[in-house]
């Protein structure tokens, strides 16, 4: 019970991971104008922030993540390098 425990809290902290990631692409170079450049980031933003935080989206990450996670077990993998290999590729996802 307490593996699952654990388990549960790092693919809650890959998930959060993604999100945070995700929202942060959008950069803007510094130019005079960045007052003005933040403020038109802002709505698309929340967009961002409003698509990632859609429950059947997150229920499809989640799903999608534990079936990775459990093959990789199934495979041979530690539950430490299934659980490695699911956040690193969580990670991954969010600098393309």
């Amino acid at each position: 019970m307490k593996k699952m425990k654990n388990i549960a809290i790092f693919m809650a902290l890959g998930l959060c991971l993604f999100m945070v990631n995700a929202s942060g692409q959008s950069q803007v170079s510094p130019n005079p104008n960045a007052s003005s450049n933040m403020n038109m980031l802002v709505p698309i933003i929340k967009a961002q922030l409003e698509a990632l935080g859609n429950p059947e989206l997150l229920k499809a990450q989640a799903k999608y993540f534990r079936e990775l996670y459990l093959s990789l077990k199934k495979q041979g993998f530690t539950e430490e390098q299934a659980m490695q290999i699911v956040v690193a590729l969580a990670s991954s996802r969010t600098t393309t």
